[in-house]
């Protein structure tokens, strides 16, 4: 019965890693893609300077 406590507390534990590592390297794409200006229409860098 420990061992498997032990087993069911690792593989939850395996679980919520792998599912921070997952979010975090969606937020980092998230974050690099260049967005649609809603001024413009063009695809650049968030805060761009319209000429």
């Amino acid at each position: 019965m420990t061992a498997l406590c032990a087993l069911l507390a690792i593989s939850i534990c395996a679980f919520v890693i792998l599912a921070v590592i997952i979010v975090t390297d969606l937020r980092e794409e998230a974050r690099d893609r260049l967005t649609k200006c809603s001024t413009c229409g063009a695809h650049h860098p968030r805060h761009a300077p319209h000429r």
